[in-house]
């Protein structure tokens, strides 16, 4: 009886089996068929796109059969020719002729990464030292508290700001020095503005002086005097000259200072003096940047002879890049340290600025 259920069993598995195995088998492989049907087909979309012949060109050849056995050789490989370009696509643009894009403002002369280049008074010299003046004004007045170096109570714990105002306020010494000295001079046997002797000496006070005289009282007379200049420049009594080697003079002293704003920042010094380098750097590039934007515009044909243009606009790339380096804190890890140093990421774009500048002072 056991055998006979056993063998009962095993007929009616293998008569619900058998069906269920041939079909599966059958869907198997209308699986593979179809699978591999397609894929033949995917494989081919990329190339019956760049073969295919568009309905229009198919009327054509079907059209002039007559035509095309009386043309020369060129003309009847023409249509083929014409049928290997890929068919636009539905819902894209048809493409048109190549055409010179319109530049955007100031996009010309300076990429887009570099910042915008200003627009410079007709009368040479103008826009600089009005640059110069609003930098230094900023410092003085535009900020909360002001002059912060030579301040008493809560100036004294803002020593980012402080650094910053210090590296902003050497480099307008160095270029109040250069426009005193050969950019506003036909040369050597020029005479010195005196205005510009003035804010030269006010300028040299001490940025920690807070009384007899402050340091602010004495920048704010500096800026009066470069403002007694421009109005010089505006009437014509003094003249600012956009020649080569007043050019070349400011960029060796910009180069000079940069180098050594490169070796405060990367020679070894305690966390806690670390972000005053950091900002110290970051006042003395704000102050380059801006005045070698101006100097890229007013001094454009004498970089073009010099064939420095790209190489000025280079140096403004990387003194963009510096100028938008700003942490919430700044460290001074190992080079290979989990956390950023940012000293070095400063020194990296100064340090190629420096030396294209260098570039610059020797053409």
């Amino acid at each position: 009886m056991g055998v006979d259920d056993e063998r009962t069993r095993s007929c009616c598995v293998w008569a619900v089996k058998g069906p269920l195995a041939f079909f599966s088998f059958l869907a198997i492989a209308l699986l593979l068929v179809f699978g591999v049907s397609t894929a033949g087909l995917a494989l081919q979309k990329p190339t019956l796109g760049l073969t295919e012949t568009a309905p229009s060109e198919q009327a054509y050849q079907d059209e002039q059969p007559a035509a095309q056995e009386k043309a020369p050789v060129h003309e009847k490989e023409r249509p083929r020719a014409e049928s290997l370009s890929p068919p636009r696509e539905a819902g894209l643009p048809k493409a048109q002729p190549h055409a010179p894009e319109a530049a955007a403002p100031g996009a010309q002369e300076h990429g887009e990464d570099h910042g915008q280049l200003p627009e410079i008074s007709s009368i040479p010299g103008v826009t600089f030292v009005d640059t110069l003046i609003e930098l230094m004004d900023h410092e003085l007045h535009g900020r909360i508290l002001g002059w912060r170096p030579n301040g008493i109570l809560i100036c004294r714990i803002t020593d980012n700001v402080n650094n910053y105002q210090l590296g902003v306020l050497e480099a307008v010494r160095f270029t109040t020095l250069r426009l005193k000295d050969s950019l506003t001079r036909l040369g050597e046997a020029d005479t010195y503005d005196p205005d510009l002797e003035q804010a030269l000496n006010e300028f040299m006070i001490s940025a920690t002086s807070w009384w007899f005289p402050s340091a602010e009282s004495s920048y704010s007379k500096a800026i009066e005097h470069l403002k007694k200049f421009k109005t010089k420049l505006e009437k014509g009594q003094r003249s600012f000259y956009y020649r080569r080697d007043t050019l070349v003079a400011l960029l060796s002293v910009y180069k000079d200072q940069l180098g050594n704003v490169n070796r405060t920042l990367v020679m070894p010094v305690g966390w806690y003096r670390s972000d005053d380098y950091f900002y110290y750097a970051k006042g003395v590039a704000h102050v380059y940047y801006e005045m070698l934007k101006v100097c890229r515009v007013g001094f454009k044909n004498q970089l073009a002879t010099m064939h420095a243009a790209d190489i000025m606009d280079e140096v403004l790339h990387e003194l963009h890049i510096a100028e938008n380096i700003n942490p919430w804190i700044v460290f001074d890890s190992s080079f290979s340290g989990f956390f950023a140093n940012h000293r070095a990421n400063l020194n990296a774009p100064l340090s190629e600025a420096a030396h294209l500048l260098a570039v610059l002072s020797l053409l």
